[in-house]
């Protein structure tokens, strides 16, 4: 099951930053990346719809993917874009 979490993490984070409005990298990942992202999600689906049933496996193959999907672009804007210094003229 640990797999399965680290895969659909490691899906977010390549999805992410293969975008091209993502803020942590200067310049986005190439679009092949994306191709590796999806298999590693399909992957990760498969097990977690292998270890908890299809139901269930499903449902927490969506959240866990979700919620960091979610959290990621909100923690880069506020690191990335709040803490810059500005300049006040």
């Amino acid at each position: 099951m640990w797999f399965a979490v680290l895969a659909t993490l490691a899906s977010v984070v390549l999805f992410y930053l293969s975008d091209r409005q993502q803020r942590w990298l200067k310049q986005s990942l190439p679009s092949m990346v994306r191709l590796l992202a999806v298999l590693l999600l399909a992957a990760a689906t498969a097990l977690w719809i292998l270890s908890l049933g299809v139901g269930v496996g499903l449902f927490v193959a969506l959240w866990v993917f979700v919620l960091p999907a979610m959290l990621l672009p909100l923690m880069a804007g506020h690191y990335r874009d709040s803490f810059q210094r500005r300049v006040r003229g």
